[in-house]
């Protein structure tokens, strides 16, 4: 899908669900580099496996951890990889400053990414108001705007420590490069102060909603339809869990196609269980980075998972009650079918 066509209709022609994907390291502390090769390989399988979009640089992959140059590349080298009809986007930084995400975003055009997603700027506070938030995202916003580019806007106050309202982007659609905004990506833990605000704002009607606290999918799904004129699905989800649970998304959405709200419910309690067994608050979202380790992708950039957070994770898994939520989930986290825990979840996914 290209950035004519979303723009043209964000609601029906915005994917579905979008992977925000992990970022393969290797190398040792203290700062670990991409591994390229590595993440071809798990992009493909992700695509191999029915994701329709990935999106690069979010929390995820620690993408507000990277340089500007190691953003660059990441974008670079994941356009090498065999992706089909799946879509790429990304996430830019307004901190990073107006000259460097000009450069990037002239990459992005370049190498044919459909969407670029701008957050607020980090060192804002839950204090900060609408107009400061706004005002840290106009620049990249504008220069988005001028390639002719999708846009898509990102609350995620864990990273920047303030929220993107839906009054702010309600605001926003009016400032230079609005009229290029097509989603809106709600990564908060409070559903009814965040998602339920969106889609209620008649001046949004337009745009997609995009999910992005993982517990709240299956609600934002079930609601979506109810805000759109047309009774089309206004929501689609932006997940970071995806990356380790690809199987178990793919099902949940056939199970949204066919109205299944119940299995659609209990397949993301199963994911919710992973989730929660990641977080060591429930305020803050969960660290995804130890499912990349379960995986064999690396360790974090900066950091290091342990034994022990590992071991909560795989003990969530073998303590799931359904058995076929097990398997998909097994399935996934051995995606790559040759990380460190390969043997043992190869066992669980039957």
């Amino acid at each position: 899908m290209t950035s004519e066509e979303i723009l043209a209709d964000p609601i029906l022609n915005y994917p579905q669900a979008t992977v925000a994907c992990f970022d393969p390291t290797t190398g040792d502390l203290p700062r670990r580099t991409l591994d390229e090769p590595r993440l071809c390989q798990y992009l493909e399988k992700l695509s191999q496996a029915g994701a329709p979009a990935i999106l690069l640089a979010a929390s995820t992959g620690h993408g507000h951890l990277r340089t500007v140059e190691e953003l660059e590349a990441w974008f670079r080298v994941a356009d090498r990889a065999n992706l089909g009809d799946m879509v790429k986007m990304a996430l830019l930084r307004p901190e990073d400053g107006i000259a460097a995400n000009r450069h990037l975003l002239s990459v992005l055009k370049i190498n044919d990414y459909s969407v670029v997603f701008v957050r607020p700027s980090t060192g804002l506070t839950s204090e900060s108001t609408d107009e400061e938030v706004i005002e840290s995202m106009i620049p990249v916003i504008a220069e988005a705007a001028k390639l002719e580019m999708a846009v898509g806007v990102y609350s995620i106050s864990d990273v920047s420590g303030a929220p993107l309202s839906a009054r702010a982007t309600e605001y926003l659609l009016d400032e230079e490069g609005g009229d290029k905004i097509v989603a809106a990506k709600i990564t908060e833990a409070d559903y009814l102060a965040s998602t339920r605000q969106y889609l209620i704002t008649p001046q949004l009607a337009h745009l997609k909603i995009v999910q992005g606290w993982d517990p709240h999918i299956a609600q934002a799904l079930l609601e979506g339809p109810n805000y759109d004129i047309e009774a089309r699905q206004r929501v689609g989800v932006t997940s970071g869990p995806m990356s380790f649970a690809v199987h178990q998304y793919t099902h949940i959405f056939e199970a949204v196609a066919r109205q299944d709200w119940d299995e659609v419910q209990a397949a993301q309690t199963a994911v919710t269980r992973l989730f929660e067994a990641m977080q060591d608050d429930p305020r803050k979202f969960a660290d995804l980075q130890r499912a990349k380790v379960i995986m064999g992708l690396g360790q974090p950039i900066t950091g290091q998972v342990t034994e022990e957070q590992t071991r909560r994770v795989l003990g969530a898994l073998d303590n799931l009650p359904r058995k076929e939520d097990q398997q998909r989930l097994a399935k996934s986290l051995n995606l790559m079918g040759d990380g460190p825990f390969s043997e043992r979840l190869q066992e669980l996914g039957g």
